[in-house]
């Protein structure tokens, strides 16, 4: 069963997470790598709508400016709002500038970035899980998923 949805704007997005979130935590989480901010902000309202599971949308932010970014965020949880209901959760998660820079600063296309994630090692892995997005990321499904207690 689907605990959760993790929504990025950009399937090389959805590789690093899947390779930097504990796969205890993922199991039960569908990534959904959409095609840009608006088209990740949609499918996660529709998903709101839809399917009533928690959400975590995570999108390149495109800048380092704190004040950029949380009026980034707080644009989208305005259009996401009237999707949303008080039951199920969601979070904005920005990456800062983008997802691929806990990787690396320099930019590589795609395939390069695969391969990266593929010669990562477990000790390399736990340490790029300390980044703070990927730390709240955890944080974040990791309540959202819990079962609850009777």
């Amino acid at each position: 069963m689907t605990a959760a949805f993790l929504i990025t704007d950009r399937p090389t997005d959805v590789a690093i997470l899947e390779h930097l979130l504990p796969s205890a935590l993922t199991q039960n989480i569908r990534f959904y790598a959409a095609d840009g901010n608006a088209s990740a902000i949609s499918a996660a309202a529709t998903l709101l709508i839809d399917r009533h599971r928690p959400i975590a949308i995570v999108l390149d932010a495109d800048t380092e400016n704190r004040s950029e970014i949380q009026e980034k965020i707080e644009l989208t949880n305005t259009m996401l709002y009237p999707a949303s209901s008080p039951e199920v959760p969601f979070k904005v998660f920005l990456a800062a500038p983008s997802i691929a820079s806990i990787l690396s600063s320099s930019h590589v296309d795609n395939t390069e970035l695969i391969k990266m994630l593929d010669r990562l090692t477990p000790d390399q892995i736990q340490a790029l899980q300390r980044h703070p997005l990927i730390q709240q990321l955890i944080e974040f499904l990791s309540a959202v998923t819990q079962p609850i207690a009777s």
